[in-house]
């Protein structure tokens, strides 16, 4: 069995339907028997700058029990306000490398209304792994792809920002096959979220979600 500690600081990007959950069930299902521990600090709205500033966030870092740190900025900041952004993530990443544990950052995706806005916070995240030597997982990426693909897809919730449980299921598929580094292809297309809503995905539509997450991550080359 390949087990991972996996602590994620973010926002309601991360939290909404369970994202940490749903890679759990995610892992469970695989044949060989993976297993995720996860922890979540996400406050709404909240940026890594915000995240530096609060004590809880940096004693998760500092107890030394965590494999990954998954560390996931605003929604807006990558685009709005590089410079902090890279700041604040540099900070994490120095507590973070110093408890052990290695950095993944979670490459979010564009507003539904604003798609153009996906470039931006691409470069801005890779550029950024680069600088720190991290981990990216590709979800924006692969929401892209997803939508170019297959435009009838409701990967947003109606506020055109937040991931609707499809949405959350293919960012799953992309963080299984991140941290993993194995396909996700195969896996449960049944999810339940963090308000017992269950996701059932038919094989075809499950299968499709998967090889793009896991096409996406390969294409990517991370470290």
């Amino acid at each position: 069995m390949q087990s991972l500690k996996v602590l994620f600081i973010g926002n309601s990007y991360t939290y909404y339907n369970d994202l940490p959950g749903m890679i759990s069930q995610l892992a469970a299902s695989s044949d060989e028997f993976q297993q995720l521990d996860t922890r979540m600090i996400a406050v709404g709205y909240k940026t890594l700058e915000w995240h530096y500033g609060n004590p809880e966030t940096l004693d998760a870092i500092k107890q030394a029990d965590r494999d990954i740190v998954v560390l996931q900025e605003h929604s807006m900041r990558p685009v709005e306000d590089r410079d902090k952004m890279f700041d604040y993530a540099s900070k994490l990443d120095g507590e973070i490398k110093s408890s052990g544990a290695r950095t993944v950052l979670y490459l979010t995706w564009a507003r539904k209304h604003i798609p153009e806005m996906q470039e931006g916070l691409t470069d801005a995240y890779l550029t950024l792994a680069g600088k720190l030597g991290a981990t990216v997982a590709p979800v924006g990426m692969a929401w892209q792809k997803a939508l170019r693909t297959n435009p009838d897809f409701k990967l947003h919730k109606r506020d055109k920002s937040h991931p609707d449980l499809l949405g959350s299921y293919l960012a799953a598929c992309v963080f299984y096959a991140t941290f993993f580094r194995s396909s996700p292809v195969g896996l449960t297309g049944t999810i339940v979220d963090g308000s017992n809503e269950i996701l059932t995905l038919q094989e075809k539509k499950a299968g499709l979600l998967q090889s793009i997450a896991w096409e996406t991550v390969k294409d990517l080359g991370n470290p």
